[in-house]
């Protein structure tokens, strides 16, 4: 049996709601508020990989273990220095309004600079990273190694 790519988006959204234990309705909010990118189909049929899966129970455990809210979750996802997976801060970096705006993650943030402006966000290193609630401090001070394929 072949092994299955952690980042293939091979699973509905009927199958990743079970997995998770909330309803699609709550899958499609987490999308709506960019903190998870589905690969959509030609007919707009969500699809979803085994990480977007790791990435929806991080956030259900920060919801009903940490107690934050979305709003909450988006803005510790936006203090991720994503300049520091790309590459380190250069100018580019400075420009682009990600550097400046906390609203989000980077992936979420429409009109990126230069360095992103023609890259699949799914294919990122920084919305690949490995998901753990538990060491999100360190994600966003950069300690550790969390690269995509950590």
């Amino acid at each position: 049996m072949t092994q299955l790519d952690r980042y293939a988006p091979v699973l509905t959204i009927g199958t990743v709601a079970a997995e998770v234990g909330v309803s699609a309705q709550a899958i499609r909010l987490y999308e709506s508020e960019g903190l998870v990118l589905p690969k959509k189909t030609e007919s707009g049929r969500r699809m979803f990989s085994i990480h977007d899966v790791e990435r929806l129970q991080c956030i259900r455990k920060m919801i009903n273990e940490h107690g934050l809210n979305i709003a909450g979750i988006k803005r510790l996802m936006g203090l991720i220095p994503c300049w520091d997976y790309k590459g380190g801060l250069d100018e580019e970096c400075r420009q682009c309004p990600v550097y400046y705006e906390m609203i989000g993650p980077c992936w979420a943030v429409k009109n990126v600079g230069e360095k992103c402006a023609d890259q699949d966000c799914r294919d990122c290193d920084v919305y690949r990273m490995q998901v753990s609630c538990e060491q999100m401090k360190n994600i966003v001070h950069r300690r550790g190694q969390f690269a995509a394929d950590a």
